[in-house]
């Protein structure tokens, strides 16, 4: 099946199962409750009895937070102006591509574990559903599909932590390294922008590779029936190294997608300068159909792969009954 094929496909497969997309969502609000819960102690604590509440519903107050994040510690430090609009999806871009994103509040990475491990428990019934969509299945074979493969899919998260500990361990790290070491006397300041871009380009498509071996790694356990987490992570590269072209296609229309709907929320998200209840309800609003739309896109992307890994697999096994009637037909 050609990737553009899929991609329509993927969307129509998503578009017909919503309660899969109130599942991850409700994962997500869960896991980030008490997170909110405990910087809404931290503020009420910073803000006491004094005006500064007030002031801050006219909009955000740059002189109490100067002194504030000088004496933030844990959790509070990543509160900032930098937490509204398109902000926090550029900033943890720029950290992924640094590598720094294990630098992260202990807190914030905690939450991030726990919600690696709500996806894997979820990706069972997921995958179960893009693989065999013609099968209706009931909320407890949904739920069953995800135990099933719940302990599957943490080895593959284990296996996935190393190989993305490797990456920035000893390729973006070392590699960031050496253009800081590169441009320290330099003067032009586009130079330097150059040598950062290209290692984020070659760290990106690094990431990305190993995103879409682990994906298919994923996929095959479902679709094939996998038990083994290292043999299904070769088979995930084994996969894209057969039609890396395709695979790479199939992730250019997701990712373009992506981008127009970051594009969207970027233009429609208001800033840390909005004031008024109704705007910030409405900020409130936005960015939870941000967050819908990117949980939207992660299944959409999932399903496509899905499509595409059956459909491969589906050719691959026709032409192998092909070139066997031909053997037999010619032995006779």
């Amino acid at each position: 099946m050609k990737p553009v094929r899929c991609y329509t496909k993927g969307f129509e497969l998503v578009r017909q199962s919503p309660s899969l997309i109130f599942w991850v969502f409700l994962a997500s609000i869960a896991i980030a409750l008490p997170l909110t819960a405990a910087m809404r102690g931290i503020l009420g604590d910073a803000f006491g009895t004094s005006l500064v509440q007030e002031q801050m519903r006219q909009g955000f107050d740059l002189d109490w937070y100067g002194e504030f994040s000088a004496n933030a510690r844990g959790l509070a430090t990543t509160f900032g102006p930098g937490v509204v609009g398109i902000l926090p999806v550029l900033g943890n871009l720029e950290k992924l591509l640094d590598g720094r994103i294990l630098a992260l509040d202990p807190a914030v990475l905690a939450a991030g574990i726990l919600f690696m491990l709500a996806w894997a428990f979820l990706s069972g019934g997921i995958l179960s559903r893009f693989a065999d969509p013609a099968r209706t299945r009931t909320r407890g074979e949904f739920f069953g599909a995800c135990g099933e493969y719940f302990f599957r899919y943490v080895r593959l998260l284990v296996i996935s932590l190393l190989v993305y500990w490797a990456l920035f361990r000893w390729i973006s790290g070392p590699l960031h390294s050496w253009v800081e070491r590169l441009t320290r006397d330099v003067t032009v300041e586009r130079t330097a922008m150059l040598y950062t871009a290209g290692v984020y380009a070659l760290v990106g498509l690094l990431l990305v590779i190993a995103g879409l071996c682990l994906d298919y790694a994923r996929i095959a356990m479902v679709a094939e029936e996998r038990c083994s987490a290292i043999l299904a992570f070769i088979r995930g590269i084994r996969f894209f190294l057969s039609r890396p072209g395709q695979t790479l296609a199939l992730y250019l229309l997701i990712l373009f997608t992506g981008a127009c709907l970051v594009a969207v929320y970027a233009l429609v998200a208001p800033g840390p300068g909005q004031t008024g209840d109704f705007l910030l309800v409405g900020t409130f609003l936005i960015s939870q159909c941000f967050l819908v739309g990117r949980i939207f896109l992660k299944l959409w992307f999932l399903a496509a792969q899905t499509l595409f890994f059956q459909g491969a697999g589906e050719g691959a096994a026709a032409g192998a009954e092909v070139a066997g009637l031909r053997d037999s037909e010619a032995a006779a």
